[in-house]
């Protein structure tokens, strides 16, 4: 397929190109500001415009087949944007790219929600809301076919490998490359053209990571906290108790992490905080402490 991609210079963006074009889609990009000079953004055509207004982006879409739409003010945004800010980005650039969409024949989505979603007057999710609303306006009133994915926490971790981004995962937070994972996915799901006459559907997916424990599991967690994560991840307690990592809090069972959130879409997520104190023991052995705090975020 012919992929226009929005916010491509995003967190996501960076990602998921990548991956796109070794899956052999064509692409093309756009973002408010020239891409940075990574390897999987080479020799792809590239459309500079204001998603907020959406001048330029009738152009980029022409010839596509799907849009990749992942531009937004997140969470982490909040006390540095204004409730304006949320919408013009999160709401108008949804408004503007889908109505590019329709105007370039382009019936097929994925457009990247948020967990959010659920704190609805909050002012993220609030602006999600409204823009998975409008991918049912568009399906309900144009034939879209359209996935919304859902992610959970997956924020860069910066220098703190050992809890922003380790411990996270015991409390609901996701790996990047299982968001990525989604994603993709939900690409391939949208590829194949449907029968004729059939409804356009319109999918919600829950990008959240496995659940490898039971709430009976962890439910006496915080009376011993090591010993409670060395039962549920055998070999754990002295990695654990070594790097300081805060695992005190009662880990949670993800909704949906035992039915397979991704399902609907062919995807199963494979990482979790079994899978880090893999590879932080993989660390260890290889540099000691001093190579696992020097670790930072690739992304």
């Amino acid at each position: 397929m012919r992929i226009l991609v929005t916010g491509a210079g995003s967190n996501i963006g960076k990602g998921i190109v990548a991956r796109l074009r070794e899956a052999g889609h064509s692409l093309v990009l756009s973002d408010l500001v020239p891409l940075p000079d990574l390897p999987q953004f080479a020799d792809v055509p590239f459309v500079q415009c204001d998603i907020q207004a959406g001048f330029g982006l009738e152009g980029a879409a022409q010839g596509c087949d799907l849009l990749l739409h992942l531009p937004a003010w997140h969470g982490i945004h909040s006390r540095v944007k204004t409730e304006a800010d949320f919408w013009r980005l999160n709401v108008d650039g949804t408004f503007w790219a889908l109505q590019a969409a329709r105007s370039a024949g382009i019936s097929r989505l994925v457009f990247l929600s948020s967990q959010s979603w659920h704190d609805h007057y909050g002012k993220y999710g609030f602006t999600k809301q409204v823009g998975e609303e409008l991918c049912e306006y568009h399906r309900r009133n144009h034939g879209l076919r359209y996935v919304a994915i859902r992610p959970h926490d997956f924020t860069p971790w910066g220098d703190d490998y050992l809890n922003r981004y380790g411990a996270r995962l015991l409390y609901g937070g996701v790996d990047r490359e299982d968001v990525l994972g989604y994603v993709e996915a939900a690409v391939e799901h949208l590829g194949p053209e449907l029968p004729g006459g059939a409804d356009p559907e319109g999918l919600v997916v829950d990008a959240v990571r496995p659940n490898v424990y039971s709430e009976e599991q962890v439910r006496e967690w915080e009376d011993d906290p090591l010993a409670a994560c060395d039962r549920v991840f055998p070999g754990s307690g002295d990695l654990v108790k070594r790097y300081g990592i805060d695992v005190r809090r009662r880990p949670s069972v993800v909704a949906g992490g035992e039915e397979g959130a991704g399902a609907a879409i062919g995807y199963t997520p494979t990482r979790h905080f079994g899978t880090f104190l893999e590879e932080l023991r993989a660390l260890d052995a290889a540099g000691g402490p001093d190579a696992v705090r020097a670790l930072t975020c690739p992304y």
